[in-house]
C-alpha cells in the first residue's frame, strides 16, 4: 500500500518553480494540466487538493478560478514560448500565468 505523505506550505512552496509551457505540454495532452487563476495562492490550491478538500475545491471550479487548461490556453502558450509558475498536485499539474 502506498502511503501519501503530506506536504507543508512550505514544503510545497519550495516546489512551486517557473516553467517553459513546451516543458509541460505533454500534462496537457493527457488532460492533466490544470490553470489557477492568478489572484489565488497556488500553493492553497495545493493544499486543497492534497487534503481533497473537495467542497472548497468545487467552489473555486464553480466560480472558474480552477479550470482545466483548454486548447486556448495551450495555443496562446506555445506561440508566445511562454513561462508559467508550476506546481506539481498529485494528479495535476498546477499552473499559474505569471504577473
Amino acid at each position: 500500500m502506498t502511503e501519501i505523505i503530506k506536504k507543508s506550505y512550505q514544503e510545497l512552496k519550495q516546489e512551486c518553480a517557473p516553467i517553459y509551457y513546451q516543458e509541460i505540454e505533454r500534462f496537457f495532452a493527457k488532460g492533466m494540466l490544470v490553470l489557477v487563476e492568478v489572484d489565488l495562492d497556488i500553493i492553497d490550491v495545493g493544499l486543497l487538493i492534497q487534503a481533497d478538500d473537495t467542497q472548497q475545491l468545487n467552489q473555486l471550479i464553480k466560480q472558474e478560478k480552477v479550470i482545466r487548461v483548454n486548447d486556448k490556453h495551450a495555443i496562446k502558450w506555445h506561440k508566445q514560448e511562454a513561462q508559467l509558475l508550476a506546481l506539481t498536485a498529485v494528479p495535476w499539474l498546477l499552473v499559474q500565468e505569471l504577473r
